[in-house]
């Protein structure tokens, strides 16, 4: 009930008595998911294999989200609470086989397992919030929940880090696993059980395909440019900071947790101006923060605090851009909320893949410029495509006004 006395009696009292419970799993998720990046660098010592080599690993585990779409229908349909025990059970076991891995080929499949569990717990909790919140109350609830993605950083990865630092990288995974199957089993007790789904959700899944207008289409594309905008940049940070700088693990944990900061304060902007500004117009909003961001980067790599403030940048934009970018998709097919939101993570796992395969190799052969530089052009395009559909939803509303007056 901790964070849940941040909303009114408006909302659901479901949501209210459960907003902790969601967030803490959320911050368990996030941290097993996001320790990778930061520390490819470990991982692929460890492993005894390259950058590059890492990078196609993770880029397999990142193709799971192509189920986005199946998964958004399938979750549409069934208990939202047993598939998020279900995703988080998934990640657990997936985070037990990276600790245990012998090699890549077992590592890669442990991270494939904890993706998958990933995507579907991440859109199971989504929908289970949709059914409870009404569109124009979704960022506000979405903000609190997602603060967890930075804690995840700042408090998840960090710890993770100074686990890897002290021990190594495989107790890292194991204590995730542990953490996670602990939270899996308070949400079983916790949550609510199932809620009946009326024929309009499930024939608004049926006919997903016919429900996409032409601004859905854009935002789906916006969002998959975004994404790899940030997965370039992302996966550039760790070795840029160890190769080029120095940083131990200790330093990248530090690192983690000060980029933690920036995104949770992103986290309490989305609470405050997302359902105010329209979460459309948010997106657009945070993706302006990344072109700059990108730009500072390549100028000034040599120099770390230039870079970092960079990074910094990138992490205010992005974070706002995804936190709000959920009431947009949980909009884009009525009455089915985990089939949009299932068709924005295709797209993203399109955009993070692409991302990662890039940056890996032009950083591999390149060095961090080189991999960073594409993503000037690639957030152009994403903001571009969101700014256009923002003008196309203005002439329409003011075409339709003059008609609703007469």
């Amino acid at each position: 009930m901790l964070l849940g006395r941040a909303l009114d009696d408006s909302y659901a009292p479901e949501v209210r008595m459960n907003l902790t419970l969601l967030t803490l799993a959320r911050l368990s998720t996030n941290g097993a998911f996001r320790y990778v990046i930061p520390f490819l660098a470990v991982l692929a010592r460890g492993l005894d294999i390259s950058i590059s080599e890492i990078g196609i690993a993770l880029t397999v585990s990142q193709l799971t989200g192509l189920l986005g779409s199946v998964v958004g229908r399938w979750t549409d349909r069934g208990s939202h609470r047993l598939l998020m025990v279900g995703g988080l059970a998934s990640i657990a076991t997936g985070a037990g086989l990276a600790a245990a891995a012998p090699g890549v080929w077992v590592f890669g499949g442990g991270l494939v397992v904890l993706s998958l569990g990933k995507l579907v717990f991440d859109v199971a909790l989504t929908s289970w919030v949709s059914e409870y919140v009404p569109v124009n109350g979704r960022g506000r609830v979405f903000g609190i929940i997602e603060m967890s993605w930075a804690a995840g950083l700042f408090i998840g990865v960090a710890v993770l880090g100074g686990i890897t630092a002290i021990w190594s990288w495989r107790w890292a995974y194991a204590f995730s696993a542990v953490v996670l199957f602990a939270v899996a089993l308070a949400m079983l007790v916790r949550l609510p059980g199932a809620t009946p789904r009326s024929p309009s959700a499930t024939r608004a899944v049926a006919a997903t395909r016919t429900k996409l207008t032409r601004d859905a289409w854009q935002f789906l594309v916006s969002m998959g440019f975004m994404l790899l905008s940030m997965q370039t940049m992302i996966s550039v940070l760790g070795p840029w900071l160890q190769d080029e700088h120095g940083y131990s693990s200790g330093g990248l944990a530090a690192v983690s947790f000060g980029l933690g900061v920036f995104e949770l304060v992103s986290s309490f902007a989305a609470v405050r101006f997302t359902d105010r500004w329209g979460g459309w117009r948010s997106v657009m909003r945070g993706g302006m923060l990344i072109v700059p961001a990108a730009a500072l980067f390549v100028l000034t790599h040599r120099f770390v605090v230039v870079g970092l403030i960079a990074f910094a940048v990138l992490t205010l934009g992005f974070e706002y851009c995804i936190i709000s970018s959920f009431s947009v998709a949980t909009s884009l097919v009525a009455g089915a909320p985990g089939a949009g939101l299932g068709l924005m993570f295709t797209a993203n796992t399109i955009g993070i893949a692409a991302g990662t395969m890039m940056s890996t190799w032009l950083y591999d052969h390149y060095g961090a410029a080189t991999a960073v530089f594409p993503v000037v052009a690639t957030s152009c395009v994403a903001v571009g495509l969101l700014a256009t559909g923002l003008r196309t939803q203005g002439r329409r509303a003011a075409s339709v006004a003059p008609a609703a007056r007469t």
